[in-house]
């Protein structure tokens, strides 16, 4: 059990790495204008620019469910109860986004890892939603502001 909790641990924290590293890419390469408003100031460009961070944010929570997906088929107790890499994939996704359909499951001591990805899911998906209200908040003040 001890081991199951630092696994889940593990990959939490290469998830938030990867997440808070998103983060900074986001606001420093892909919204210049979150500090002066400047792109910001017709509907096309900020347009774009949600279309896009949306994608970009999505991507970012693939890659994360990529990882506990590898970790899963890395784990000898674990990757015997996937039949390929895509259901293990598909096991994480359905996890990360706590929807639990329940068709595939971990057993034994490894079932905790369940919860500890949902908890990550739930955390990582809020932190990016934060994020998004925060770019839809400048947006509305800058085209509101002409």
């Amino acid at each position: 059990m001890v081991l199951t909790l630092l696994v889940g641990f593990f990959i939490i924290v290469i998830n938030v790495v990867v997440q808070a590293y998103g983060n900074v890419v986001w606001l420093k390469q892909i919204v210049p204008s979150f500090k002066n408003g400047m792109l910001l100031n017709t509907s096309k460009p900020a347009l774009k620019l949600l279309i896009f961070s949306f994608l970009f944010f999505t991507l970012l929570h693939a890659l994360q469910t990529l990882l506990w997906a590898s970790m899963y088929m890395t784990i000898t107790e674990t990757s015997q109860l996937f039949s390929s890499f895509s259901e293990a994939w598909y096991f994480s996704l359905v996890t990360f986004t706590s929807l639990g359909y329940g068709d595939v499951t971990l057993t034994g001591h490894w079932r905790l890892l369940s919860g500890v990805e949902a908890i990550n899911g739930i955390m990582l998906i809020g932190w990016s939603t934060a994020m998004m209200y925060s770019l839809i908040q400048q947006i509305y003040k800058s085209l509101n502001s002409n």
